[in-house]
């Protein structure tokens, strides 16, 4: 996206910090989940060497179930990352309130979760993000969630397949936990956890778009005139 329509340059200039954010989301995930990391690159300058612009090396047991099950959220890391850093900066840039409370009641058992509750929820704390900004501070975020939005997202073919190897654990693990649960009767905590992590993912997800729906716009009028 950015090198057919500004040039090899703008990976660096306008996708740098996407990046190092993405390249991070891989690291602290490799941590949290018990992994070695053996090498840790955020934003590689002479990324035509390499063809890497950023990289993050780590080992792991295959008998560990934990750090199997880890590969899955290492590899998808960047999508969380990215989202919580835009989250984060309407929050203390926008000075935005959120709140979820419309979509998690409807995930729960006893409701049918819909598209359209969805993206109410998703336009609410849009409206609620913009609401009492000034336009300066709006400027900077939209200038910052293109950067983000820009190369943040983009998983390589390494990240798929690294997502893919904590599938089959995850399957796995589900399966009994959940039948263990239901024969001993505890389901409560697990579900409302769930309910909330699902929550949150729907709405990084559609934020997700959103912002590299803006991006592809800003990117695609910038090469029209010759911005860079």
């Amino acid at each position: 996206m950015l090198v057919d329509n500004l040039g090899n340059s703008s990976q660096l200039v306008i996708g740098g910090l996407g990046v190092v954010i993405h390249e991070l989301g891989h690291a602290i995930f490799a941590y949290l989940f018990g992994h070695k990391v053996t090498h840790v690159q955020l934003l590689n300058l002479n990324y035509r060497q390499s063809g890497a612009l950023g990289s993050v090396d780590h080992r792991w047991n295959d008998r560990n179930v934990y750090q199997m099950l880890g590969n899955f959220f290492i590899g998808l890391a960047p999508y969380y990352m990215c989202s919580l850093v835009l989250y984060l900066l309407q929050k203390y840039l926008l000075k935005a309130q959120f709140s979820i409370t419309s979509l998690t009641q409807s995930l729960s058992i006893n409701n049918n979760i819909s598209i359209s509750m969805i993206f109410d929820s998703v336009l609410d704390n849009l409206k609620s993000s913009f609401a009492n900004a000034s336009w300066e501070m709006m400027i900077l975020y939209v200038v910052l969630t293109i950067m983000i939005a820009s190369t943040g997202y983009d998983l390589s073919r390494n990240d798929f397949m690294t997502v893919n190897k904590g599938i089959l654990p995850w399957i796995v693990v589900l399966i009994i936990l959940g039948s263990i649960l239901y024969v001993i009767n505890v389901r409560t905590p697990i579900i409302n956890g769930s309910i909330y992590f699902v929550a949150f993912s729907i709405l990084f997800m559609i934020h997700a778009i959103l912002s590299i729906i803006l991006a592809m716009i800003v990117i695609k009028i910038l090469g029209v005139f010759n911005f860079i």
